[in-house]
């Protein structure tokens, strides 16, 4: 009868693996002690016991057996590996440490930003808004989060934020380009477009040192609304540059002729009618004392024999060499002729960040670069059409195609003013704002006029050119010899000995 019970004995045991399984395989589903769990060990240990008692004898044999002593010890050892596993991970986790293993330290912070980290006072959550589109450069991008996480000694975090599916938060922090990260310091927060670390330090160096930026929207003559929601209306660049820590503000000449001092920079768009004499004054006043200044200018080409004089385009022609012609540009490689496209930007602070984004300007006047005499004065032509484009002053004739310039800067050195013209106003309206890089290059513009685009200066990081030589055919040859044929066949050869060496003994 005893005999009979034993057979029962593996059974017990497979029963309480099952359920030892079982359970397992449910609490990694559902993460929670409940009653699934509780049953699967019981089971288990039902199942164990109930072998022990039907086969006695066959437990004491293992517990006393060579097996158990060789296992034992091999328990041990593992025991002890595992261990010192633990001990390490844990250490690891309590002082974690990252090492940059490439030549020029390509992921390693600044100086700069590592001191600036370690000056932080009040957390910082840096929010990338990435959508599933966007993941790989979510994933181009986590090193560098990891590393300003590393580095902040617990005061900076990170997390990704889906904007479709999450809308509120979209709109909480103004993201309008995929791919932006809003920096996040107390109740106050500003969003990098092209998240990078010069763009994230500089963003963190005027969130952590908050002081008045404030620009300024002329009005008076006839300019753009900032409060219209149309599409001829600014609320979407007003909202793009609140979202980036700035201040906006409306401001008439006409009433105050002299422009605030707390003012970095005076966007004048597309008036109506002509500025005074008294109002490009109180401009240029303020240019003198190292303002910054941004024109978008729509084209008004006059009927012939007419002319109307503008104080500001005079101005802009004779102190900074940027002359706004009488013309329409006409684009024959857009769809539509009347809708400049541009891919072609200047060597500039503003377009350096654009990434290869194109452009598009609805309605155009060209700009010439005239050369100054001046040394201290700086020109640069930003965005330049194709060679199918021309500026046309009589929309009934033909005329040959040139390529033409939709926008140019100037800065003083002397005064530490800067000036960007634009011969368009339609591509900063809220119809074509989100049209490629539309937005991005006003408000990259109003950035360097307001003396923002790099409030932090990093330490440049030296990039190694390697290049791979490839091999003469002799050296191809002889590592084909070597690799495919000669090692392979000693392999084979020796085996082949070993075997035959083996068959003579036998």
């Amino acid at each position: 009868m005893k005999q009979d019970l034993r057979r029962f004995a593996p059974l017990a045991y497979l029963m309480g693996l099952i359920a030892l399984a079982g359970m397992a395989g449910w609490w990694f589903v559902a993460r929670q002690f409940d009653g699934y769990v509780r049953l699967g060990l019981v089971v288990a240990v039902i199942g164990l016991a109930a072998g022990i008692l039907l086969d006695p004898e066959r437990v004491r044999r293992i517990l006393v057996g060579r097996q158990v002593r060789y296992g034992s010890n091999a328990l041990l050892v593992s025991l002890a590996l595992v261990g010192i596993l633990i001990v390490v991970n844990y250490v690891a986790y309590l002082s974690p440490t990252q090492w940059d293993l490439t030549e020029d330290k390509q992921y390693s912070l600044t100086p700069e930003t590592v001191l600036l980290l370690d000056g932080l006072t009040q957390p910082v959550v840096l929010k990338g808004f990435y959508t599933p589109d966007r993941s790989q450069s979510k994933d181009d991008i986590r090193p560098l989060l990891d590393a300003y996480q590393s580095h902040s000694h617990g005061m900076l975090t990170y997390e990704f934020i889906d904007p479709i599916e999450n809308p509120v938060a979209r709109d909480q922090y103004g993201i309008t380009t995929d791919g932006s990260l809003a920096v996040v310091v107390g109740d106050a927060s500003e969003v990098v477009s092209f998240p990078s670390e010069q763009e994230i330090s500089s963003a963190l160096l005027r969130l952590a040192n908050p002081e008045q930026r404030k620009v300024y929207f002329l009005t008076g003559e006839g300019e753009r609304d900032l409060e219209a929601t149309d599409d001829q209306g600014f609320s979407d660049l007003k909202r793009a540059l609140e979202s980036k820590n700035y201040e906006v503000a409306t401001l008439s000449l006409l009433t105050d002729p002299k422009v605030p001092e707390d003012a970095v920079a005076v966007v004048v768009a597309d008036p109506t009618a002509p500025l005074s004499k008294a109002e490009v004054t109180s401009l240029s006043d303020y240019l003198d004392a190292g303002g910054g200044l941004v024109v978008l200018d729509e084209p008004t080409v006059p009927a012939p024999g007419q002319t109307q004089a503008d104080p500001l385009r005079s101005y802009l022609d004779s102190r900074w060499g940027l002359r706004l012609e009488d013309d329409l540009v006409v684009d024959l490689a857009s769809a539509v002729p009347l809708a400049g496209i541009s891919t072609s930007y200047g060597d500039h602070p503003i377009t350096t960040r654009m990434r290869n984004l194109g452009t598009v300007y609805p309605s155009s006047r060209s700009i010439e670069v005239v050369p100054l005499d001046d040394p201290a004065i700086t020109q640069t032509t930003l965005v330049l059409t194709g060679d199918r484009s021309w500026g046309e002053t009589d929309l009934a004739a033909l005329q040959d195609s040139n390529q033409v310039s939709f926008d140019a800067t100037a800065a003083d050195s002397t005064h530490n003013s800067r000036v960007v013209v634009f011969g368009d106003s339609d591509f900063a309206a809220n119809g074509y704002f989100f049209e490629i890089g539309d937005g991005d290059i006003v408000v990259n513009s109003i950035d360097w006029a307001a003396g923002q685009e790099n409030l932090i200066s990093l330490t440049p990081k030296a990039s190694t050119q390697r290049f791979v030589v490839p091999p003469s055919s002799q050296a191809a040859s002889l590592i084909f010899l070597l690799t495919i044929i000669l090692m392979p066949g000693g392999v084979v050869l020796l085996g082949v000995i070993t075997w035959w060496n083996r068959r003579q003994r036998a």
